[in-house]
């Protein structure tokens, strides 16, 4: 299957984009220095500009630095994170990206999340999904 430039992203490109979305908005300096491994500034740069080319990056200009900014509000990258996740991992199984992320070391559910979650999956069976 034919993948659009925008949608895939290599490993890096990925760490860049997660760095960016945790922090809301970064410098190149910031994600060089919260990357794994020990890229240069200059190659950090240049796939800020990749990113920002393929629209999912954008840059303002504070005081002389320059700030990047997803273009895509988190909710959205959320869906387009989860797709790759069913897809890659899970073989696009609902049921097993549910009890994957359910057995998480940190997934700790309260009797209100299991409610909620009951609520989710009885509104989706009332919608025929």
């Amino acid at each position: 299957m034919a993948r659009k430039d925008e949608e895939y992203l290599s490993r890096r490109f990925q760490q860049i984009m997660d760095i960016v979305y945790a922090k809301g908005r970064a410098t190149a300096t910031d994600i060089e220095l919260e990357l794994p491994g020990t890229p240069t500034n200059s190659t950090v740069r240049s796939q800020l500009r990749e990113l920002e080319s393929r629209g999912l990056l954008s840059h303002s200009v504070e005081k002389g630095k320059f700030y990047y900014e997803p273009t895509k509000p988190k909710p959205s990258a959320a869906v387009a994170a989860m797709r790759r996740f069913m897809q890659t991992f899970v073989d696009g199984s609902i049921e097993q990206a549910f009890v994957t992320m359910l057995s998480a070391k940190e997934t700790d559910l309260t009797e209100t999340d299991l409610a909620r979650l009951r609520q989710i999956i009885d509104e989706a069976e009332q919608k025929g999904a």
